[in-house]
C-alpha cells in the first residue's frame, strides 16, 4: 500500500515538472525511461532484424540449390556419371543370332580388335616373350563343344564372341588370358554376372594345376573369389594365373581378372587335387576309346600358336600334351 502511493506521489511531480517546462527534469525522466525500458524494445529490434536476415539467406539457399540440381541433372543426361551408370545402366539391345550376317559381323570384329589389343602386342614383343607360348581353348570337336559351358554354351555374338588368346610360360607356372565379355552376360544390365567370373577363374587357375599334375588330371577343392570392383560388361580383360605351390597332390593357384588398364577386378585362390586313382589312369589307353578325352581334360589348353612374322603358326598341340600322348 505505502509502495502504491509512492508511485502515485511520484506521477504529479513528473506532471509538474512538464506544466512548468523544466527540461533538465524532464530530460532525466527521459533517461531513466530508457535505461528501464529501453533494453526490451531494443532485443525486439534486433529480433526482427536477424529474422530478416536469416530469410534472407534461406531464399539465396534454396535458389542456390535448385540451380545446383538442374545443372548436375543436365549434366547427368549429357555425360552420366560411372556411378549412374551402374545403376541405372541404358538397355542394350539382345545379342544378334551367330548365324546371321549381323552375327557374323560381330564376331569378324571382335577377332580383330582381339589380336590387335595393345596390351597384347606388347607382350608379343617384350624381351621375354620367347619364354611364353600362344594358344586358343577350346579346340574341341562340335559335338562336345555343343554341351561345354564356356567353349560352346556361351560362344556367341554377344557373350563369349571367339576363343581368348591364352598367353602361358613354357615351364607353365603362369599364364595371361585375354577374352571378351559382351553385354549377354550380365547380371545386373551392364555388369558381368560373378558366376561367371567364377568360372572363367576356376577354369584359368584349373589349367595351371592341371598342368602342374604329372597326369595332368585336377578337381576344384576350394576356390575363394573377393570382387574388388563390377566388371562392366562388353569390354576386353586380362585373366592372370600363377602357380603358387605344389605338394605331392595338392596345387594352389592364385588369379586375378584385370582390365586393360590394369585395374583388379576378382582376384581368387584356389587349391587343386590330384584324384588318388590318376597315376592308374592309362591316357594313351583311354586315347584310343576317347580320342578327343585327353584334350578336354587339359581344360582350357588348345593349340599352342606362337608368332612369326606377323602371323600365327597352328600347331597340333601344345608341347606338353605331345610329351603325354608319345609316354
Amino acid at each position: 500500500m505505502s509502495s502504491l502511493r509512492a508511485f502515485v506521489l511520484r506521477i504529479p511531480c513528473r506532471n509538474t515538472a512538464l506544466r512548468n517546462g523544466s527540461l533538465r527534469e524532464a530530460g532525466q525522466m527521459r533517461a531513466q525511461m530508457s535505461q528501464r525500458y529501453g533494453r526490451f524494445y531494443s532485443t525486439a529490434a534486433e529480433s526482427q532484424r536477424a529474422g530478416s536476415g536469416r530469410r534472407i539467406k534461406l531464399s539465396y539457399a534454396i535458389a542456390a540449390t535448385t540451380v545446383l540440381c538442374s545443372a548436375s541433372y543436365l549434366s547427368g543426361l549429357l555425360a552420366p556419371p560411372e556411378l549412374f551408370q551402374v545403376l541405372n545402366p541404358r538397355p542394350a539391345p539382345p545379342p544378334p543370332p551367330a548365324d546371321s550376317d549381323e552375327g557374323r559381323k560381330v564376331v569378324e570384329k571382335v577377332e580383330r580388335e582381339l589380336n590387335n589389343l595393345p596390351l597384347l602386342r606388347k607382350c608379343r614383343e617384350a624381351p621375354d616373350a620367347d619364354e611364353w607360348y600362344e594358344t586358343r581353348p577350346y579346340a574341341m570337336p562340335p559335338e562336345r563343344l555343343a554341351n561345354h559351358f564356356t567353349g560352346g554354351v556361351l560362344r556367341s555374338p554377344g557373350r563369349i564372341a571367339v576363343p581368348p588368346i591364352v598367353r602361358a610360360k613354357k615351364d607353365e607356372t603362369e599364364a595371361w588370358v585375354f577374352i571378351h565379355l559382351g553385354r549377354g552376360v550380365c547380371g545386373h544390365d551392364g555388369i558381368v554376372h560373378g558366376g561367371l567370373l567364377s568360372t572363367l577363374l576356376d577354369e584359368g587357375c584349373g589349367r595351371n594345376a592341371m598342368l602342374a599334375f604329372p597326369s595332368h588330371i585336377g578337381v576344384t577343392a576350394n576356390l575363394n573369389l573377393d570382387f574388388k570392383a563390377p566388371t562392366k560388361a562388353d569390354q576386353f580383360v586380362v585373366m592372370k594365373t600363377k602357380l603358387i605351390e605344389v605338394n605331392g597332390r595338392k596345387a594352389i593357384i592364385h588369379g586375378q581378372i584385370e582390365d586393360l588398364n590394369g585395374k583388379v577386378l576378382v582376384t581368387a585362390k584356389a587349391l587343386f587335387i590330384e584324384p588318388k586313382f590318376a597315376s592308374a589312369v592309362n591316357m594313351a589307353g583311354v586315347s584310343a576309346v576317347y580320342p578327343h578325352l585327353q584334350r578336354s581334360v587339359l581344360h582350357m589348353a588348345g593349340p599352342a600358336t606362337r608368332a612369326e612374322g606377323g602371323g600365327q603358326v597352328i600347331d597340333a598341340v601344345p608341347d606338353t600334351e605331345e610329351k603325354n600322348k608319345t609316354k
